[in-house]
């Protein structure tokens, strides 16, 4: 039964994935960031299914690895849609990189968000989703790149590895014109990252994290 239930879970999460990927990719489709939390949240519980169900716990260790090393790379997925070729978002490849895209002053486009609000001239929502949106892209990176990669569990190099990753993804957007090089993203998407890395590591969880990928045993 639990072999019948893991190979269904198997099947369902191929044609999630295949269904996600036409969905997502559809020129004429708009998937707002709700309907993304609900493809992404099914993905991980059948593959979770599909993975560990009946499996014995001497046979998990190496299963929990791959889980993560699956969820990253379908979160990177998400990530890179969401940030170069997503309608929700407006994106789209051009070739016309402008100088006007480029913000360098810290903190400038955080204010003007929140003054725009209080002035009344955008909404809440649009206030949320840069700016609570912002914080949360790269956090999930908090969890998966230390229980993946061993020498991410080093602060120094967590913070070194993103901090590379967000800038080239900063300049990327402007050279392809599908968003701005900004140094609140930087200071924002490296936040969430942080936050969730310290968190993490203060707490239980990161013990967790560490036996998915643990360090190979001195003979």
């Amino acid at each position: 039964m639990k072999t019948l239930l893991r190979g269904a879970a198997t099947l369902l999460t191929a044609a999630l994935l295949c269904f996600n990927l036409f969905y997502e990719l559809a020129p004429n489709l708009v998937v707002g960031p709700e309907k993304k939390f609900a493809f992404a949240a099914a993905f991980a519980v059948l593959l979770r299914i599909a993975l560990f169900c009946g499996i014995p716990e001497a046979q998990r260790q190496r299963r929990r690895r791959l889980y993560m090393q699956l969820l990253l790379y379908y979160y990177m997925w998400v990530l890179a849609n969401v940030l170069f070729f997503d309608n929700a978002f407006g994106r789209g490849f051009t070739t016309h990189a402008t100088l006007e895209a480029i913000n360098l002053e810290p903190l400038r486009t955080i204010k003007n968000y929140l003054l725009a609000y209080g002035y009344g001239n955008i909404s809440l929502r649009l206030v949320i989703l840069n700016l609570a949106g912002n914080l949360i892209a790269f956090a999930p990176m908090g969890v998966f790149l230390p229980a993946v990669f061993r020498w991410q569990r080093s602060i120094f190099f967590f913070t070194a590895t993103l901090t590379l990753a967000i800038t080239a993804v900063e300049v990327a957007q402007v050279y392809t014109s599908t968003g701005s090089c900004d140094i609140d993203d930087l200071i924002l998407n490296l936040a969430g990252a942080l936050i969730v890395y310290i968190i993490c590591r203060v707490t239980p969880l990161w013990h967790r994290i560490c036996s998915i990928t643990p360090r190979p045993k001195k003979e």
